[in-house]
């Protein structure tokens, strides 16, 4: 199976919209409270645009056999100003989804390889990304990439 990283397109709107669709039912399944699952293309078109047009966002897809199987969405920022904080370049991964019969093939430690080389291009130090609570195989992803905990959200229903 060979696997192609590149830099997606406006064109693979159609294509990308399943997996983004995949990733966020996935979330909903595990945090109702914070998502929703939205039927047919929950990421209009306006948001590849946007992503693809900002120079601080980098959208990569995975293509096997000319199926996207897979998409990973970073951004690169700079901490904001403040006497308390480490002023650094940072990474943030957005998203990363692959395909469910895709999956456990390399392809989501291929994206996630891309996006901190080109995170590393942009003069980011650190790549952070965000995994909810009950989100156990993607931890467990994460871990075996070498990504540890920085913080812990806590929260309490009202």
């Amino acid at each position: 199976m060979s696997v192609t990283i590149r830099e997606a397109r406006e064109s693979d709107h159609e294509a990308l919209g399943p997996l983004f669709a995949a990733g966020d039912a996935l979330h909903a399944g595990i945090r109702p409270e914070f998502f929703r699952a939205a039927p047919g293309l929950p990421r209009g078109r306006r948001y590849i645009t946007d992503a693809l047009s900002r120079p601080d966002e980098q959208l990569l897809v995975a293509e096997v056999g000319g199926e996207l199987v897979g998409v990973a969405h970073v951004k690169v920022f700079d901490t904001p100003p403040s006497p308390l904080h480490v002023m650094r370049r940072r990474g943030h991964v957005q998203d990363l989804v692959v395909a469910e019969e895709h999956r456990r093939r390399g392809i989501g430690r291929a994206l996630m390889e891309r996006a901190a080389s080109w995170c590393r291009e942009q003069g980011a130090r650190q790549l952070l990304l965000t995994v909810w609570e009950g989100n156990r195989a993607a931890e467990a992803f994460y871990a075996s990439l070498g990504y540890r905990p920085v913080s812990r959200v806590l929260g309490l229903d009202l």
